[in-house]
Parts: structure tokens; sequence; C-alpha cells
């Protein structure tokens, strides 16, 4: 992977504009694995069909960015700063197969953007990581579906990668009359990642901070050195937990394995 810019890492708890050496958008020519996961465009079609054409349902949202309308978006997170959803990961493990692959992978998810909706301008949690979308259902034509970043706008594509800094604020549209699903995934940048679980218990602290925000506000209310000690009582927490869910898997395996076991005994007592 190609270094850009050395700076310091940074941790957004305030919608502030980003003033550090990072591009708007990366060029996906300096990562030889973004060739190889567009290959891999058709197998993870094939396994996701379901949520793409509406016989799966995504589920509701916990920590939305900022939305057009309530509903306009949606996310199924396999991997969240390395918190992992076991059971997002067992339902497409063909899709988190080939994701994990990918070097530095620090989120992974899929999004679906409703008709006629906007994700209004916003920035991420941190200038650490590189965010990449991998267009899986764009309708339309060029710039009906595509994301602004900086003031720079493209357009998304299906089967093709576009890497960006979320740091920058960044705002994505719909302007068709059919959904649009995406790919969503980050990986963090060669120069952080001696401390990739450090920058992934960061960023987790940020969201929960954020969280915490919108039910009781505290950002405003709470002066600097504050919610910068907050932030780092979260991460330490977010540190000590990331290791443990990693290891969780095994237990989802299990109960994955005994459902599939009671199910297919009771279909074979009723088909008896």
């Amino acid at each position: 992977m190609k270094e850009y810019a050395l700076e310091p890492d940074y941790y957004f708890l305030k919608e502030k504009s980003y003033n550090g050496q990072h591009p708007p958008y990366f060029n996906t020519a300096d990562f030889p694995w973004v060739k190889e996961l567009e290959v891999k465009y058709p197998e993870i079609i094939n396994e996701v069909g379901g949520l793409l054409y509406g016989t799966e349902e995504m589920p509701t949202n916990l920590n939305p960015p900022y939305l057009s309308s309530p509903d306009a978006w949606r996310n199924l997170y396999f991997m969240n700063f390395r918190w992992i959803n076991h059971k997002n990961c067992l339902r497409f493990p063909k899709t988190f197969s080939i994701l994990r692959q990918i070097p530095n992978l620090s989120f992974a998810g899929i999004t679906v953007l409703e008709p006629r909706s906007r994700v209004l301008p916003h920035i991420g949690e941190t200038n650490a990581i590189i965010r990449c979308h991998l267009g899986l259902r764009v309708p339309g034509k060029d710039m009906d579906c595509g994301i602004r970043v900086n003031g720079e706008p493209r357009s998304h594509q299906e089967g093709k990668v576009l890497m960006f800094s979320d740091a920058h604020f960044h705002e994505t549209w719909n302007n068709t009359d059919e959904r649009r699903f995406i790919l969503v995934f980050d990986v963090i940048q060669d120069q952080f990642a001696h401390k990739a679980d450090w920058v992934c218990a960061k960023a987790l602290g940020a969201l929960t901070i954020k969280y915490m925000d919108a039910r009781i506000p505290l950002i405003n209310a709470l002066p600097e050195w504050a919610l910068r000690m907050l932030l780092l009582f979260f991460a330490v927490l977010w540190r000590i937990y990331l290791p443990v869910n990693r290891h969780m898997g095994i237990f989802y395996r299990i109960g994955e394995k005994l459902r599939k076991a009671i199910f297919y005994k009771d279909l074979s007592h009723s088909a008896a």
C-alpha cells in the first residue's frame, strides 16, 4: 500500500473541517489488492443478492449519519473498527472471507441508500483510515448516484472501488427511483498500521461519545480536556474488549451448527 503524507492520527468528536494533508480521493492503482477484489465482484453479488433484490431485509440503524430522511440509509455491519458482528459474518461467509484478505481491514458493511435520498455532509471518526466503496447495485446514469468529498464529486460504478478520506466532509446521493447498494470498507493507512488496535479502539471511543451525545448532550457541554479524557476512557474499554470479541466467533459458529442440526432434525421428522 502506498504511504501518503505523514501526520498524527486525529479522532473527531466535533464536526470540524479537516485541514490535514490527506487527499480527498486515493488512486486505486496504488493498492494492488483492489483489482483482486474487483475480480471477485460476481462472487459477492451471488451471495448478497437477497439484499439487493429485496428478498432479505437490512437491519435498522444504530448510529446513522446525517440523512435527508430518517429511513434514507441503512447499514449491515460485518466489522466496525474491528468490532466484529459475528452473526452477519456467518450470514454472508463468502463475502466476509473475501474482505478479510484486504490488508489492514478495519471496517466492512453493506449500505443501502433509498430512492431520492441523500446522506448529508459529515465527517468520519479519524484520519487514520481510507474509506472504500465497491458499487454493488448502482442504478441510473453517470452521477445519478454519486459522492462528493471536500467539494469534489465522483460517481459510483458497479464492480469498481472508489477510495477516499472520510476525514473530509463528504456526502452521497441517489437521484433515481431504485435503491443503491454499496459494499463499504475501511483500511488503516500503513503509517498507522503498527497501532491498528489502538486506532480502532479510539475510533470506537469517538463513536461511543457521539452515540451518547445524541441522547444526552455532551460534546458542546464539556471542555476539550474533559472530552479527551472521556475519549481515552472509552478507548481503553474498547481496547480490552476487542480481543475478547474476536474470539467470540467460535460460540456463534457452534450456535449456528446447533441451530441447523435442530432445524434439519425437525424437518426430517415433519417429512416422516
